[in-house]
């Protein structure tokens, strides 16, 4: 009786054990197995799913392209004046920063040269006027030939001339202003010699005329057809940062330096006040219509890869690759001259792995947020540092 009731207890703990190690296994073992199937199910979705990409529609250039290069600002005229007479400074009546008037005296020169010169042909004068006065007086017939006569009247009128060559060379005593404007430089002093010579740094004075700036630019080749006479662009210099004054171009080169496959263009600027400095570092900004349809991309928007340019365009949740042909390089942006139209969803930086028709999800591209802490110095407005620049943007 007792051997039944101890085996019936063995049992039972057997039993009551095998109940808590299934009950334990189940704990365990079930929730195990959920996670497994919930990953093998999210690893199926991720193989399966279509792959995100970020997409950024293709936007048509504007109507005005911005260009701003670097120009050599010179007077409306400018020359230098050199001595016609030697001699010597006997005064001088202009210095720098005068104003003068057209036909004004800057300088005399005292001539002793010429002085003598005119004194000898005088004289010489003189004697031939005697001469040809003397045979003109013969009423012999036959006494002098027609060709002494001839010849002293020759030998007269050469005299004459020779006086009047002296005289208008001291004419050149006088250094007056060829036209109206600032003397700019002064090489003179009381007693200086001068020659005729125009070897550099022999000149009297620099006259420039200032109420009209001529401003030339070198424009690169492909914005040379946009350059046309009477188109309007700024002039900056780097006094009067933030302020632009306006000019106008009136002429260019009609032709390409082989050099540097620029266009020389000329601009010119009003000047009335003076405040504009020839001979100053100064930047000129062009308003250049499109002169053909483009389209405005970002540059990461290339296919990486490969010798020809391609982008990869978001249509009917597929992938097309399109091969484009780009024009100017903005930096962040580029110019697409060929193989888009506009308003394509480009995809942003395009994975070597997307193949042609493969389906995809897209995301619209939104800008990253601005880093916290203070924001980057702007550069310096007409910095005279600054490269040369071009935007697809208007700039009002």
């Amino acid at each position: 009786m007792s051997d039944n009731k101890s085996s019936g207890r063995f049992w039972l703990v057997i039993i009551v054990a095998l109940v808590v190690f299934a009950g334990l296994f189940l704990v365990g073992y079930l929730p195990r197995r959920r996670q497994d199937k919930a990953r093998d199910q999210e690893a199926h979705q991720n193989n399966t799913a279509a792959p995100i990409v970020t997409v950024v529609p293709a936007k048509a250039a504007p109507d005005t392209t911005t260009l701003t290069l670097p120009a050599d600002a010179q007077s409306r005229r400018a020359t230098f004046l050199f001595a016609q007479a030697a001699g010597y400074v006997k005064a001088w009546h202009a210095d720098i920063g005068q104003h003068v008037k057209a036909g004004q005296l800057l300088a005399e020169i005292t001539t002793p040269e010429l002085d003598q010169q005119l004194a000898q042909a005088r004289a010489n004068l003189g004697l031939a006027r005697v001469s040809y006065d003397r045979l003109a007086g013969v009423k012999l017939a036959g006494a002098i030939s027609r060709q002494e006569l001839d010849a002293a009247r020759a030998q007269f009128a050469a005299q004459q001339a020779a006086v009047q060559g002296v005289l208008a060379q001291q004419a050149f005593r006088r250094v007056v202003a060829p036209f109206s404007g600032i003397v700019t430089q002064r090489n003179v002093e009381v007693g200086a010699l001068v020659s005729t010579s125009n070897a550099p740094g022999s000149q009297l004075f620099k006259l420039e005329q200032t109420d009209v700036l001529r401003a030339f630019v070198q424009v690169p080749q492909n914005f040379s057809p946009s350059i046309k006479n009477g188109l309007k662009a700024d002039f900056l210099v780097p006094e009067f940062p933030g302020r632009s004054f306006a000019g106008r171009v009136v002429r260019n080169a009609g032709a390409l330096n082989t050099d540097t496959r620029t266009l020389l263009t000329e601009v010119q600027v009003p000047n009335s006040t003076g405040k504009l400095r020839p001979g100053s570092y100064a930047q000129v900004r062009f308003h250049l219509p499109r002169t053909a349809p483009s389209i405005i991309i970002p540059a990461n928007a290339l296919v990486p890869g490969g010798t020809d340019s391609r982008v990869a365009v978001v249509a009917d949740k597929k992938i097309h690759y399109a091969p484009v042909t780009t024009g100017r390089d903005f930096g962040a942006q580029l110019e697409v001259t060929q193989g888009l139209k506009g308003g394509e969803l480009l995809v942003l930086n395009p994975l070597e792995t997307l193949t042609e028709g493969e389906t995809v999800t897209t995301r619209p591209f939104k800008a990253p947020p601005k880093p916290p802490g203070p924001a980057p110095a702007k550069p310096r407005p007409n910095d005279p540092d600054a490269p040369r620049v071009s935007s697809p943007l208007t700039v009002n």
